[in-house]
């Protein structure tokens, strides 16, 4: 006891050494211009909306991802490579861990995409190069089930990494930043061909640093809706966040994923299209699948 009580002295010690630590103060009527509008396409994109269900299985997903520019000269910037995607029960119906990451990407950009990103000189030719991305960790937790018209509710706390480089060319903030959010959700089901029509409707908070002293603080929402078949399911989302700045940091998106259902396996593609501040058009085309696990405990 006496070690873990000297132990936590000295965390506060570091602490209070640290908030000490001068700070520049920033002047708040600069913009920074690390925002999506001005960067890769994986740097911070509108995150994904969940269907608010705890997956009854560890599910993991391979995709292949391309991403076009949609500057002046469309395709001018192209970017691709494989993303990876691991979803697991935490032993219970009720919670999960995910992880998900563009495991590398391979980027190529021209001079006209290099001055619309207000590059430095030395990069203003355009160039090419390749590295691994940001890594993303969820913890996802169903706070309340779905019964009669009481809807699914779910929230998630999820953290981004600085592990993404090349911040001179503007492919990654090579800063930290998370988001939360609390997506609710419902359904109507059927016995046919179709089996499930369900809506959801997203709120958050997302942040990211930019500078010494100073973050983007954005508020976040997003709607969808998906079909679900014998054979297929469908959804459709719109999403965005909207930073304080006002200055390339408030993306929006449309998305589209269409889902095959194939036993424990599922082929998927999707497209991401950039209504606002997020200049691409990605594509995905990959594979989910499901490992089978014991019951889950119902909570």
């Amino acid at each position: 006891m006496k070690r873990i009580i000297l132990s936590v002295i000295a965390a506060l010690c570091g602490v209070c050494a640290l908030a000490q630590t001068p700070v520049v103060q920033p002047d708040l009527s600069i913009h920074t211009k690390i925002a999506p509008k001005y960067f890769g396409p994986n740097a911070f994109p509108v995150p994904e909306i969940p269907l608010a269900r705890i997956p009854k299985a560890i599910t993991a997903e391979l995709s292949g991802d391309m991403a076009l520019g949609l500057g002046k000269s469309f395709g001018a910037d192209l970017t691709y490579g494989p993303s990876f995607l691991i979803s697991v029960p935490l032993w219970t119906d009720r919670a999960a861990l995910t992880v998900w990451m563009p495991v590398v990407e391979w980027w190529k950009y021209d001079s006209e995409t290099a001055l619309e990103r207000r590059l430095a000189e030395k990069y203003l030719g355009g160039g090419r190069g390749y590295d691994s991305g940001d890594v993303y960790v969820s913890m996802d937790i169903h706070v309340l089930k779905a019964k009669g018209w009481r809807p699914d509710i779910m929230v998630r706390a999820v953290l981004k990494s600085a592990s993404g480089n090349h911040f001179g060319e503007a492919r990654y903030y090579d800063a930290p930043g998370y988001f939360f959010d609390c997506t609710i959700a419902n359904s109507l089901r059927f016995n046919g061909f179709f089996t499930e029509l369900r809506a959801a409707v997203s709120g958050g908070f997302l942040c990211w640093q930019t500078d010494n002293g100073r973050q983007n603080d954005a508020v976040q929402a997003g709607i969808s809706a998906m079909v679900d078949s014998r054979i297929f399911r469908l959804e459709v989302q719109g999403a965005g966040y909207f930073g304080w700045e006002g200055d390339g940091d408030r993306p929006v998106t449309v998305r589209a994923r269409l889902d095959f259902h194939a036993g424990n396996f599922s082929p998927f593609a999707s497209c991401v299209y950039g209504i606002h501040d997020y200049p691409f058009c990605q594509f995905r085309i990959g594979l989910r699948y499901y490992f089978p696990l014991q019951k889950l405990k119902e909570i």
